[in-house]
């Protein structure tokens, strides 16, 4: 696991109460029950806390833990 998913991982848990053994790489965060306003307030944590710079609509649709690991790497950060 790289140290962006890690991250991403405890900020799902620890700030929207995910519970860690559903969180997969290729589970999207529709799978995860996480509603439209969800899905904005995780995207201001990955910016706050990883220095992201994601739009507050990236993460919706069939968006999957691993396209916003490779979304967030693509921006050179590595957490």
């Amino acid at each position: 696991m790289s140290a962006v998913q890690e991250k991403l991982t405890g900020l799902l848990v620890s700030q929207l109460g995910v519970p860690a053994a559903k969180i997969e790489p290729g589970i999207t965060y529709k799978d995860l029950a996480l509603d439209s306003l969800a899905l904005i307030e995780l995207t201001m944590l990955i910016n706050r806390e990883l220095g992201g710079a994601l739009d507050d609509d990236v993460l919706q649709g069939e968006t999957t833990i691993a396209d916003t690991v490779e979304l967030i790497e693509s921006q050179g950060v590595r957490a």
